[in-house]
């Protein structure tokens, strides 16, 4: 497994490469297709993730939203976002509830299981820190602190860097963040670029494809540096307000949430898969803030909406067409996920009284 990991030059970490051997180990010893296995595997983690939402919710509507918000991504298509995802909904609902130390291990782990948990890292290091302290009513001291963080280093990052390479870990890190799509099929601004690039300088880009966008990799001169740098303006805007208010959970999970479509909307190379977490934050929000169910529902709506289109159910296209009236219908979507980020930031801001001068929220 280490040496098929440091040879496949893979861009998934290394914890995922440990699920995925698994699944190849037990189809082999039960006679059985590895397809077969690992929808089985995702099947089992989309009804664990379910489990444990109802676990600490006791709400088994807001679960069945959760599990029905997830189905398509995880047993439908297959994809493995489910196993960090089952993590990701454990940690932060054990640091809720003041389990520190656990709940930065489960995160942590997540993390190596698939990137984009590191994407809410920042707010997670922050929450905690505060937390610790006694900023939200305990009475933190140095072990306090510090402990959270030495537990998930001892108990995941260390192992993983000592069984797998650090230098290996991190090249499959840069080979995802390598890539030069301007939009991996998400339905976002670079989306939208797309589309323009194609109807504005076809002979460089292509022409639509009867009307329908399809991906474009960038070639070196083009900035995606452009997109990017929108990313990490917003992003670091949503953290900063973040961080000079008081850290509820609440607020942990809807500027996590905020953080991470900025991540979406703007920056380059996303995928069609990357709302998922975006999906298990909203319905932990809901839980919290049932005024958030509308949009809780449009958020989940616009995941499985960003995957049909492109693979339908299982995996083929959709049997109608995408262009409608001369226009493809997916760029309508990325319009409106751009509407969505804006407006769940716009009402956090104002619900916040965030005004320009946000670095100096209270």
């Amino acid at each position: 497994m280490k040496g098929g990991f440091a040879h496949s030059f893979a861009d998934y970490p290394p914890l995922c490469f440990v699920f995925l051997a698994a699944i190849a180990q037990l189809a082999q010893a039960f006679g059985l297709s590895w397809f077969i296995v690992l929808k089985s595997s995702v099947l089992l983690f989309l009804v664990a993730s379910s489990a444990c939402f109802y676990w600490f919710t006791r709400n088994l509507i807001l679960t069945a939203g959760l599990e029905l918000a997830l189905v398509l991504n995880s047993v439908a298509l297959g994809y493995v976002d489910v196993y960090s995802g089952l993590f990701v909904i454990a940690a932060f609902f054990l640091l809720q509830r003041g389990y520190l130390s656990l709940g930065l291990v489960l995160f942590t782990a997540s993390c190596f299981i698939k990137w984009q948990p590191l994407i809410l890292a920042p707010f997670v290091v922050i929450y905690v820190l505060a937390v610790a302290r006694g900023e939200s009513g305990g009475r933190g001291n140095l072990w306090r602190t510090i402990a959270p963080f030495a537990f998930s280093t001892i108990a995941v990052v260390i192992p993983v860097f000592a069984f797998f390479g650090t230098m290996t870990t991190f090249d499959a890190f840069r080979h995802i963040a390598g890539y030069r799509y301007i939009s991996g099929n998400a339905l976002n601004l670079g989306w939208i670029v797309t589309w323009a690039l194609r109807v504005l300088q076809p002979d460089q880009y292509g022409a639509l494809n009867s009307g329908q966008i399809d991906l474009i990799v960038a070639p070196e001169e083009f900035p995606l540096w452009s997109l990017k740098m929108l990313f990490y303006l917003s992003y670091v805007l949503i953290l900063i307000v973040f961080a000079r208010q008081k850290k509820t959970f609440e607020r942990l999970i809807t500027y996590s949430m905020l953080g991470f479509m900025s991540y979406f909307v703007f920056n380059a190379g996303v995928h069609e898969n990357h709302l998922f977490l975006v999906s298990c934050l909203a319905w932990i929000l809901v839980y919290l803030e049932p005024d958030y169910l509308v949009r809780c529902i449009n958020l989940s709506v616009a995941a499985n909406a960003n995957l049909l289109l492109f693979y339908g159910v299982f995996g083929q296209p959709l049997p109608f067409p995408r262009v409608i009236a001369g226009v493809d219908i997916t760029l309508w979507l990325a319009l409106a996920n751009l509407w969505l980020f804006f407006d769940l930031l716009v009402h956090k801001f104002k619900a916040e009284g965030i005004g320009v001068r946000f670095w100096a929220a209270q």
